[in-house]
Parts: C-alpha cells; structure tokens; sequence
C-alpha cells in the first residue's frame, strides 16, 4: 500500500463530512467572497484533504468551506483531493491538518486548542508538546498545552470572540473559574467595547472581587443602573466607556478611597492654590504623603523662578 499522498479527481457523494479533526467547529462550513471569488476565476488552487476509511470511501480532513462551496455554490460533482493514506502514522497525519491551515495564516488559539485536543486521541501527550507547541508558537510546556485544550470547554459563543480576537487567550482561561452566567456577561461586555488585554483583566479582576466581595454575581454588577447608564451612552465612545466602568469599578472596589477623595479635593479646593499648582495623593492614599506640582511654561521660566529661590517654601 502506497505511503505517500495523491491526488486524484474523488466524487462529492463519497466523501463524508463528520466534526473529527475540525478545527473550528464554532464557524460555519459558508465560504468568504474571497474564496467563491478564487473559484470563479482560477479553479481549485488548494484541494481538499481526506483519507480512505472503505472502499469508495473517503472522510473529509480539512477543506470544509472548499468542499460546501464546490457543492452547494459551483454544484460539481467531482472534486480533486489530496488522499492521505490510511496507514499514515498520527504524526504525519497531524502535520496535513496543520500545515493545510497554517497556509491561511497562523492558528487562532482557539483552533489551536482543538488541533491539539485531537492530537492527544492518538499522540502522547509528551510527543505532542515536543512536537507541535512550538510549531504553533508556543513553548513546549505541558501547562501551556492543557490551557489550550481548556478553551475546547467554553460556550461556542465565546470560543468565535476568542478566534476573532474579541477576547485573548490569557483572559479567556480566567473565564473558565467563573460561573458559565458570568462569562457570558463578561464576553459580551468585552465584545460590545473591545478594550485591550490589559483593561480586559482590570475589568475582570475588579468586578470578580467586588462580587465575591458582595456575594452577588457578575452578571448581577453590571445590570446595576449606573453601569446600564454608562453602557447606553449615546454621545461616549467605546474607550469613553471602557474608562468610566473601569472608574466605577475602582469607586466599588475601594470606597473608603473614594470618600477620601473627596475630602482631598474639598481641602486642596480651599487652599487656592495659583494657576499652574497641582496638589496629588499617592495611589488609593496608600501613603499619608502628597505631592505638588508646578508647571512652568518652559524651562527658562523655570530657571528664573529657581534662580530667585520662589519655589521654597518655610
């Protein structure tokens, strides 16, 4: 039996279709305009990939979008693919499916996470970090590869946010320690605002311990009115309201900080302090110590109020 792959011109009615070894399930078989856009015009550059189970056979590996659009857009009958043998080992089997998909572009983490959850069902799991992490840019660690697999668990609505960079992988393996209601909440949130990965765990962080905090949950937080106000704000922008919850949420998380802020500003409001003279407190009056600043217009005017000693203070 032959071991190396050909290609050969393989009738649509005998070639299955089934969820092993998809990549993306969360994503519809439908075919971009770019794609509909190559057949029109060139053909089949990139052929389908399958495997003989039977005689007359044949299960589809990778080429989902081709095949639904030759099918149901084109109405071919017969189809090229590239047949790998049946006898092939996982290895070489894995890197088709990988090397198929990584002609489109780099794997999104979430297609990353299913490639590698399939690999398990016929590799080791040490073989398969040795081997194909650090082919999808990640350190061949065996905690990096179950976060990965991890991601396979989320709600399907989640894991399309994830492969469309709504939300990072990094946020997205927090999401798996809460409550399925409050991922939701929390994708939804970060979808509508798309803050960066960076204001995604500041939201994360400070509103899973204000609702620990308040034994309530997440998903209870952000029906309060006032962040409903913030979020139906006509007239702020995205980063507009991504900055006023992440305000909002400092104020719960800290409200004895926030009381205290307030009779900073009333006391500084009562010194009067000359234009240009700024009075600060450390972050969240962490220290009793505070800070004034004086702007100068430029640096000669600096020079000459320091000549003159004004800046001292008795």
């Amino acid at each position: 039996m032959s071991t190396y792959p050909s290609i050969k011109n393989i009738s649509l009615n005998s070639i299955r279709v089934t969820p092993h070894y998809n990549i993306h399930p969360f994503l519809d078989d439908s075919a971009p305009p770019a794609l509909k856009q190559s057949f029109q015009e060139l053909g089949i550059l990139h052929p389908p990939i399958i495997q003989q189970v039977s005689n007359g056979t044949f299960d589809l590996i990778c080429g989902r979008k081709r095949l639904h659009a030759l099918k149901h857009q084109f109405n071919h009958t017969n189809v090229p693919c590239l047949i790998i043998p049946p006898d092939s080992d996982p290895y070489t089997f894995f890197l088709y499916i990988l090397t198929d998909q990584q002609l489109q572009g780099a794997l999104s983490p979430m297609e990353a996470a299913f490639f590698l959850k399939y690999c398990l069902e016929k590799i080791d799991e040490k073989e398969a970090i040795n081997y194909f992490l650090p082919r999808l840019g990640f350190k061949p660690q065996s905690t990096i590869l179950h976060q990965l697999i991890s991601l396979s668990s989320l709600d399907e609505n989640i894991q399309n946010q994830i492969h469309h960079g709504f939300i990072s992988d990094k946020i997205a393996i927090e999401l798996l320690d809460l409550p399925p209601e409050d991922r939701s909440s929390l994708s939804v949130l970060f979808e509508l605002l798309q803050p960066g990965t960076g204001k995604q765990k500041r939201i994360l962080t400070l509103s899973r311990e204000i609702a620990q905090r308040s034994q309530h949950t997440i998903t209870t937080l952000f029906e309060e009115q006032e962040f409903q106000y913030i979020l139906a704000h006509t007239e702020m922008n995205a980063p507009q309201k991504v900055h006023s919850i992440l305000e909002l949420l400092q104020k719960k998380f800290y409200p004895q900080s926030s009381d205290a802020e307030q009779t900073f500003r009333d006391r500084a409001r009562r010194l009067n302090l000359p234009q240009g003279y700024e009075l600060t407190h450390s972050l969240n009056f962490e220290k009793d110590a505070v800070y004034l600043t004086v702007s100068f217009p430029d640096l000669g005017r600096f020079e000459k109020v320091w000549q003159e000693k004004k800046l001292f203070v008795e």
